[in-house]
């Protein structure tokens, strides 16, 4: 979740969005293939998600600081906790538009079903 406040004032944010919105679509790709050959559940893999960033998260502070620290794994994991709520609320933002979206492709999927 690291990406816009570690970048330097000189940097290209379009390439930057772009750049993440690629790496996005790869790993969901990766995500759904990984969900159908094991067989897991929405609910659950988002579970699993949860528990891998937290993981890799503490990985990342334990090998990129150079003294690191209970409390600075501490303040690194809280920090983690604000960017999740702030996707959480940038998901509530536009909940209105992914709702309308999923109504949308189910009706396109069921007139698809029925042939037409």
């Amino acid at each position: 979740m690291a990406g816009p406040d570690s970048v330097g004032e000189d940097t290209d944010h379009d390439a930057i969005d772009e750049t993440f919105a690629e790496l996005q679509r790869g790993l969901f790709e990766q995500l759904e293939a990984f969900m159908e050959t094991q067989d897991v559940a929405d609910g659950y893999m988002v579970d699993l998600l949860v528990d891998a960033a937290v993981h890799l998260r503490m990985s990342a502070y334990g090998l990129d600081v150079e003294k690191p620290s209970v409390a600075g794994l501490k303040l690194d994991l809280d920090r983690l906790r604000q960017e999740v709520e702030h996707a959480i609320r940038d998901g509530k933002k536009g909940a209105e538009d992914f709702i309308e979206r999923v109504k949308q492709a189910r009706a396109q999927e069921a007139r698809e079903g029925e042939g037409g």
